[in-house]
């Protein structure tokens, strides 16, 4: 089969040149078109919700702000499914929309349904500052000598400035 080819491009040199010409030119077409980003991002649209309720465990977070927040995210058009997590102080509702959802249309519903959701006093619910390239990475601050609210503190205060 090789043999053929290589006979064949002996043969008909133009033809072969002709064939590498079409596909450079298909090639350099293809690349103009095609939408580049400088970090692609290949998931459906996305928009997370955050809620940090001071002080409340993981249950009382679940039960008091995660929950309301998937009641009045519910039934959003093109969303596709919904994850949460419930942490200490922490609430995170990810908003997984389908494939050719418009970004900013279902950024700006999530905003809108935000405003009826029935959280606790003091607690307010807010869009990720969650960019195209993601997470960059976690980590965890322990010490048995501290409180969590000792580790919060050294994480708000000293370690989130070092970062930025």
């Amino acid at each position: 089969m090789i043999e053929r080819i290589v006979r064949l491009s002996l043969r008909k040199p133009i033809l072969i040149l002709l064939l590498v010409s079409v596909v450079i030119l298909a090639g350099v077409a293809a690349f103009h078109t095609l939408n580049i980003e400088a970090y692609p991002d290949p998931v459906p649209p996305l928009v997370e919700v955050i809620a940090q309720p001071q002080g409340l465990s993981a249950e009382e977070v679940e039960r008091q702000v995660t929950i309301p927040l998937e009641i009045a995210l519910a039934g959003i058009p093109g969303l596709d499914h919904v994850r949460s997590q419930s942490l200490f102080g922490l609430s995170d509702v990810k908003c997984y929309f389908t494939w050719g959802t418009d970004y900013t249309a279902a950024r700006q519903e999530v905003i809108n349904r935000l405003q009826f959701a029935n959280l606790p006093n003091g607690v307010q619910a807010q869009l990720s500052p969650w960019n195209v390239i993601g997470e960059i990475f976690r980590y965890r601050v322990v010490g048995k000598a501290y409180t969590p609210h000792d580790l919060k503190t050294a994480a708000d205060w000293i370690l989130e400035k070092q970062f930025k």
